[in-house]
């Protein structure tokens, strides 16, 4: 039934995206710095659709179950995971003058070029960009046929949009909050803390030892 993989589909993407991920966290911070939220949107929502219509066509179903290919996405994506939660402590406990330097301020001190290529680069070219679109996503729709899975992929795209909209949105309320450095400190911590949590759910659910 379409309706119900729709359904399906969207509550999955909901449950998958809506978790503070480097992509999310970089939609936060862009949007707080008053870069457009229509271009963020555009591009973090439609790489999403890109990389799960890729995940629906089979590439998702192909990388699980081919061994080597997810260890390597899982090490990959444990260490991208680390790294930024690296940078997000070196931002938090940052001197003033590198607090500023760093482009951490409310301020839109990046060209919209760069805005757009590192929007591009978390969406698309990260190994963990591609684990919850391309292979959980993906996966799952092998179970459904038809218009069933194409409906459950256009729920788990829906979710995307709404996700990212959510997070454009709420940072543009919340800019006054970030007037100050301190907020910007406590959201760094937050990013960080989230990144490992992250790390450490990649090694906890995934079964390392070999068969």
């Amino acid at each position: 039934m379409p309706t119900i993989s729709f359904l399906e589909g969207l509550l999955l993407g909901a449950g998958l995206l809506v978790a503070l991920g480097p992509k999310d966290t970089f939609v936060i911070k862009n949007s707080l710095q008053g870069y457009s939220a229509i271009t963020l949107v555009a591009i973090c929502a439609l790489s999403d659709v890109l990389l799960i219509t890729l995940g629906v066509a089979g590439l998702g179903l192909l990388v699980a179950s081919t061994r080597w290919a997810m260890v390597s996405a899982m090490v990959f994506s444990i260490g991208y995971l680390l790294y930024f939660s690296f940078q997000a402590l070196r931002s938090a406990f940052a001197s003033s003058a590198s607090f500023a330097v760093a482009g951490t301020l409310p301020e839109k001190t990046k060209p919209a070029f760069g805005v757009v290529r590192m929007a591009l680069f978390h969406s698309l070219l990260t190994p963990y960009a591609w684990l919850d679109t391309v292979l959980v996503i993906g996966s799952v729709s092998a179970t459904k046929e038809g218009e069933a899975k194409i409906a459950f992929a256009a729920g788990a795209m829906l979710a995307s949009f709404i996700w990212f909209i959510f997070l454009t949105a709420g940072a543009r309320l919340a800019a006054p909050l970030f007037r100050a450095r301190r907020a910007w400190q406590v959201l760094d911590l937050v990013v960080a803390v989230s990144m490992m949590a992250l790390a450490a759910k990649l090694l906890s659910d995934y079964p390392w030892q070999i068969p």
